[in-house]
């Protein structure tokens, strides 16, 4: 618990769960069935910080960093794809003994995993929630700042590390979040920073989004049978709404789309929205 800052929000639903070679940074709160928050890439558990006290009296909010983000440690680089973090999420509810999940929410990233995990699992959960689900490559704006370091970087600590320590004084997270548009406060922001700062951090972002195979989520959509919600922000400058939802269309042609005013990552900036979701479906 040492390497959690003392200021982390929720940080007293915070625990460190060895499985396997993974010691995940976890937070888990409430009771009731079980809703799982998947966050996308370079984020944490800070994302839904808002979010899970919402939830936490209608349900048990399971929460955790994804290897290779933020604390949770340990993790091989070539084990950063999704169906091998969903294999380990799995492992982890195990090791947790806690229901299946009922509802999964994703954002970004996180909702191909989420998808994954729901169709890897016993018995699937009746719902998943895509926020600006990420079923596209990702945007110019992303890959200007990482793609010409993306390839050394999956190879090289010392270039992480780099990039690590000039990230501060270059404003690249900043730069990056006001690309989402999506306007931050600061209180949110300096969150994004502290990750940023931590090489292990930077090098596990990269490579989760160099290995998802996000032609292998939408070939095999048809394999998940729960009900799917994808949320749409008409202003995400990193997934553009018009091009995703036909996407969407295509692929999970029984999808409820919801369109919403905000950016990439609006979820921030709307937990109670968010909730309005999952507690619609935990009554359904």
């Amino acid at each position: 618990m040492k390497r959690i800052p003392l200021d982390w929000p929720n940080r007293e639903h915070s625990s460190i769960v060895s499985v396997g070679n993974i010691d995940w940074h976890v937070q888990l709160t409430g009771k009731g069935p079980v809703v799982l928050l998947l966050h996308g890439t370079g984020s944490s558990t800070h994302s839904w910080s808002d979010l899970i006290p919402l939830l936490a009296g209608h349900a048990q909010v399971l929460v955790p960093d994804l290897p290779g983000h933020a604390f949770t440690l340990g993790a091989n680089l070539e084990d950063l794809k999704l169906d091998e973090i969903a294999r380990s999420l799995q492992l982890l509810i195990d090791q947790l003994g806690i229901e299946a999940p009922s509802i999964v929410v994703g954002h970004s990233a996180g909702a191909p995993l989420a998808i994954r995990f729901a169709v890897a699992a016993a018995k699937q959960p009746k719902l998943v929630i895509a926020l600006n689900p990420s079923f596209i490559p990702p945007p110019p704006v992303y890959t200007s700042f990482f793609g010409p370091l993306l390839g050394p970087i999956t190879r090289s600590s010392t270039l992480s590390s780099l990039l690590a320590s000039l990230s501060p004084s270059l404003g690249m997270v900043d730069k990056l979040l006001d690309s989402t548009n999506t306007i931050l406060p600061e209180a949110r922001r300096v969150y994004y920073r502290t990750l940023f700062e931590r090489p292990d951090h930077v090098r596990g972002s990269m490579n989760f989004m160099a290995a998802a195979d996000i032609h292998k989520v939408l070939s095999e959509a048809n394999l998940y049978r729960g009900k799917l919600i994808c949320v749409l922000g008409n202003q995400d400058a990193w997934i553009p709404a018009k091009p995703l939802e036909k996407i969407i269309q295509e692929n999970f042609p029984a999808a409820e789309v919801l369109k919403w005013e905000g950016g990439h990552i609006m979820h921030e900036l709307e937990p109670a929205k968010v909730a309005q979701l999952v507690l619609a479906g935990l009554a359904q």
